[in-house]
């Protein structure tokens, strides 16, 4: 595969993703709860795995499956905490403050890891803070997150050591093995959210339009879109990946306005502007060093 075609790719599933933010708003006006809506997510999302490649996920080591499960753990978290921050907070807050895991990603190796990072690392989280001050308001009054912020930023920070936790994983495996265990994770860890915390009420959805974005999420977000992802990022590096898929934050935005969940405002063009800065300097190297 060309190096344009996976980057094309990469555009294809940052689309996707953003759209999922909008999804995740719907689903909750229609209804349904952060855990219901990642249990059924997660539920539909992993017999899509098994079906597809029953032989490659019935034949995972004991070490594919430990990681896997640990690594579906910070990813259900993830995705729990992103959900319940959206009942508070725009798609547009939700898509930004989410992709801030690209800058917690060199700390949380450097704590794991003991990969030290560097300066740029470093200015990447001052940048940040600032666009985040920004997007929420901060300027204008005081310093507040409000909690669906709160939540959403924790959310980042569950992805982001999924994220650090998977580059560790066992080699050789089928990427079906492991997606398959996300999809369960999300399920299960959800299912006893959603009836042991939440006390979901199943009636009280409007089924007839949640299905819908419940459906986007659970094939378009996790089954195709994490698809496309692993097979291009097998062509691309990593930090040509990872600046393709800050454009989620845009999209994410974009869809936000498109389906009149916000207002385009100045707050939210310089925000995101300086959140998307700021990943973009975590993975540029700014100083040369001289050759000898």
């Amino acid at each position: 595969m060309k190096k344009q075609t996976a980057i094309l790719l990469l555009i294809i599933v940052t689309i996707i993703w953003g759209g999922g933010f909008v999804a995740i708003k719907q689903a909750l006006d229609y209804g349904v709860s952060a855990g219901l809506l990642n249990m059924i997510r997660g539920l539909i999302f992993s017999v899509l795995v098994f079906v597809s490649f029953p032989k490659a996920v019935l034949n995972m080591s004991r070490e594919q499956l430990k990681n896997g499960l640990l690594v579906g753990t910070f990813n259900f978290l993830g995705f729990i905490l992103q959900a319940i921050g959206a009942i508070y907070t725009t798609p547009s807050n939700s898509s930004f403050l989410t992709t801030t895991n690209v800058v917690m990603v060199p700390f949380l190796a450097w704590a794991l890891y003991k990969v030290r990072p560097k300066m740029r690392n470093l200015l990447a989280v001052v940048v940040c803070m600032c666009g985040m001050a920004v997007l929420t308001g901060a300027l204008n009054t005081r310093f507040v997150l409000n909690i669906g912020d709160r939540y959403t930023i924790a959310g980042a920070f569950f992805f982001a050591m999924s994220i650090v936790l998977l580059a560790r994983q066992p080699a050789g495996g089928h990427f079906a093995r492991g997606a398959f265990l996300l999809g369960f994770t999300l399920f299960a860890g959800s299912r006893i959210y959603a009836f042991a915390i939440e006390g979901v009420n199943i009636a009280a959805c409007d089924w007839n339009r949640a299905i819908w974005p419940i459906l986007y999420l659970a094939v378009g977000s996790n089954f195709v879109a994490q698809s496309l992802q692993i097979i291009a990022q097998k062509h691309l590096s990593a930090s040509t990946a990872s600046l393709v898929m800050m454009l989620e934050g845009v999209f994410g935005s974009a869809f936000s306005i498109m389906f009149g969940y916000e207002n385009f405002t100045l707050n939210l063009l310089v925000g995101g502007a300086l959140i998307l800065c700021s990943l973009v300097l975590s993975e540029i190297q700014i100083v040369k060093k001289k050759k000898l």
